[in-house]
């Protein structure tokens, strides 16, 4: 189990380019990510397989100018996370149907980065 989370710098200036990150915004809640803050997206996911998807269906969708970041934490990494804030708020939850799959993902993915285009392998 694990977390595929989005953080993206985009160009707003032009009433078209704030309509493409609106856009882009939309289609990241309609994947199912949960919005962290204002440019920051995260989406449990069950597996790296799935992460992998996730991780194509938003190059699909992705604005053709800014920056998109995506990394991935599993969920032990993502418990350890603190916020810091100066007013209380939980952390975000696994959602319901994932925590099923919980039990079966605990130990470490399997992947490495390759250095040509940055695309996670699986191994």
């Amino acid at each position: 189990m694990g977390w595929l989370m989005a953080m993206f710098d985009l160009p707003v200036l032009l009433e078209e380019e704030r309509k493409e990150a609106t856009r882009f915004r939309k289609a990241l809640l309609d994947d199912g990510f949960i919005m962290i803050q204002y440019s920051v997206y995260s989406r449990p996911c069950v597996s790296l397989e799935r992460m992998m998807k996730y991780y194509e269906r938003v190059k699909s969708y992705a604005p053709t100018t800014g920056d998109i970041r995506l990394l991935f934490f599993t969920d032990k990494q993502w418990s350890m996370s603190k916020l810091v804030s100066r007013t209380p708020k939980e952390l975000e939850k696994v959602p319901e149907q994932i925590e099923f799959f919980d039990s079966l993902m605990h130990e470490e993915p399997k992947f490495k980065i390759d250095e040509k285009d940055n695309n996670f392998l699986l191994f």
